[in-house]
């Protein structure tokens, strides 16, 4: 099951550039500059998928996407420990 969590400002700019970096589009537009929706699904194996959604005026449905992250590249942006299971006391 994927956990929630939240972005901070620093984190929306890099994953913003990640996006571009990947070629992320919009489905619906094909706008090259989604934007990160603020939140994040982490998933046990430390891997995040950023939800972003599209900002163009012209983009009539305001697409929704996701960033999909590797445990490697979550760990690079500072959300690694949004998908580890917390320790037992």
């Amino acid at each position: 099951m994927a956990r929630k969590g939240w972005l901070s400002d620093r984190h929306n700019r890099r994953a913003t550039r990640i996006a571009r970096e990947k070629g992320l589009t919009c489905p619906e537009c094909g706008s090259s500059e989604p934007v990160p929706k603020d939140e994040v699904r982490a998933h046990p194996d430390g891997g995040v998928n950023v939800l972003m959604r599209c900002e163009e005026k012209e983009c009539t449905n305001a697409s929704e996407m996701a960033l999909v992250l590797s445990p490697e590249e979550a760990k690079a942006l500072g959300l690694h420990s949004l998908g580890e299971r917390p320790e037992a006391p």
